[in-house]
């Protein structure tokens, strides 16, 4: 049986051409076959766009680590610096008490010995 196909889907037939049984299962099973080829293409980018973005979201993720271990660092080496600096201003301020207090130890030195001296004199 011979069958007239219009307005058809396969690529090679036009109107009015005419085809028959084994043309037309021909054309099915090249249909069918482009169409797994493009199933297989499409399968084969989706595992390529899956893989690419495991690989950006770990770099991302190593990234971020990377970044977090910089500040974390940053930040520890600031608060070192700021504690430094307030150990080197108690440091100064304690310096200048001890000094201030041998200063008058010295100007009241000879008066407490007397007094010392005085005290042992009486016993």
């Amino acid at each position: 049986m011979v069958k007239v196909i219009y307005r058809s889907s396969f690529a090679r037939v036009t109107e009015g051409d005419t085809m028959g049984r084994a043309d037309i299962l021909r054309a099915i099973k090249d249909s069918e076959s482009g169409a797994k080829k493009i199933q297989s293409d499409a399968e084969a980018k989706a595992s390529e766009t899956v893989s690419n973005a495991r690989v950006k979201a770990a770099e991302s993720t190593s990234s971020g680590r990377q970044g977090a271990d910089d500040e974390a660092a940053k930040m520890l080496r600031d608060a070192r610096d700021a504690a430094q600096k307030e150990a080197e201003s108690v440091a100064a301020e304690g310096e200048a008490e001890l000094e201030r207090v041998a200063s008058e130890g010295k100007k009241n030195r000879s008066a407490a010995a007397d007094a010392v001296l005085e005290a042992f004199r009486k016993d």
